[in-house]
């Protein structure tokens, strides 16, 4: 009988492990997607010529691979002062220029694609702010145009009463909304450009918020979106490296709260947010 304990024992210390071991990986997205978007402004050193309007788009997958990745990305420019020579990745801080470690094309073409591997070198500087795109041009051979790569995910969910804890009051059944938002990461920090669209409520919506909590649990506020709020909202939050974490884990949601029901009417828990 004792070995049997221990050896359940075992078994559930086991399971317990694996189960740690799985939540570890999944806060790992084997495909994030990122982007930069490139102006003059950006470039270092300062690019010579008229370039005020010169303007460029890089946007890629990333599916991770071992300790390294591949690329699938597009490149898009306009308004630059010559043919564009070559694009690249270099790695470097903002504002500080730095090494090519991923050539891109030679010459190039806007709307260009193409796949590329890279190394956990390159993985790690884009993951943590220090890698950026730049076009060269024979104007500035150096680089015209440049933008820090950053991490992006778009994010939805649906809105309803009986998702909402505690239970609300009233006449609540028909009450609906959505929640979509464009969350990009650049270090440690990020921004969260949202939409709020909601109906049938018991009455003006007198605040709308992401909160942190599991399904089924409230918890406290992150990020305030509006107060009062109108259907059709739409707004921009700098977000802080703990919110990134609580939404990349899935423990955030969103809900609308109405003078009926001060802690909330309809609520929709946001799916995990692939950011690193």
């Amino acid at each position: 009988m004792r070995k049997f304990h221990l050896l359940a024992g075992a078994l559930v210390l086991a399971f317990a492990l694996a189960a740690v071991g799985g939540a570890a990986a999944r806060s790992q997205a084997d495909t994030i997607r990122i982007g930069a978007a490139m102006t003059a402004a950006n470039e270092t050193p300062a690019p010579k010529g008229d370039v005020g309007a010169a303007r460029g788009v890089f946007t890629a997958t990333l599916t991770k691979s071992g300790t390294g990745g591949t690329l699938a990305w597009k490149l898009e420019f306009s308004n630059l002062s010559g043919n564009a020579i070559a694009a690249h990745i270099h790695v470097a801080a903002r504002g500080v220029a730095g090494p090519v470690l991923v050539p891109l094309c030679a010459p190039c073409t806007s709307g260009v694609s193409g796949t590329a591997t890279i190394d956990a070198a390159v993985l790690d500087a884009i993951q943590n702010d220090r890698a950026y795109v730049n076009v060269h041009t024979p104007t500035n051979p150096a680089g015209e145009i440049r933008d820090q790569v950053a991490i992006t995910a778009s994010v939805k969910t649906t809105l309803r009463a009986s998702q909402e804890r505690p239970k609300p009051k009233g006449n609540v059944a028909r009450a609906r909304g959505t929640f979509s938002a464009t969350i990009t990461r650049t270090g440690t920090t990020g921004v969260v450009v949202w939409r709020l669209a909601f109906g049938k409520l018991t009455g003006k919506a007198v605040a709308a918020h992401i909160h942190s909590g599991v399904r089924g649990k409230a918890g406290p506020v992150i990020v305030p979106l509006c107060a009062p709020c109108k259907s059709g909202a739409r707004g921009r939050a700098t977000v802080s490296a703990s919110v990134l974490a609580t939404l990349e884990a899935g423990r955030a949601y969103v809900n609308v709260h109405t003078k009926k029901n001060a802690a909330g009417e309809i609520r929709g828990q946001l799916p995990a947010v692939p950011l690193t």
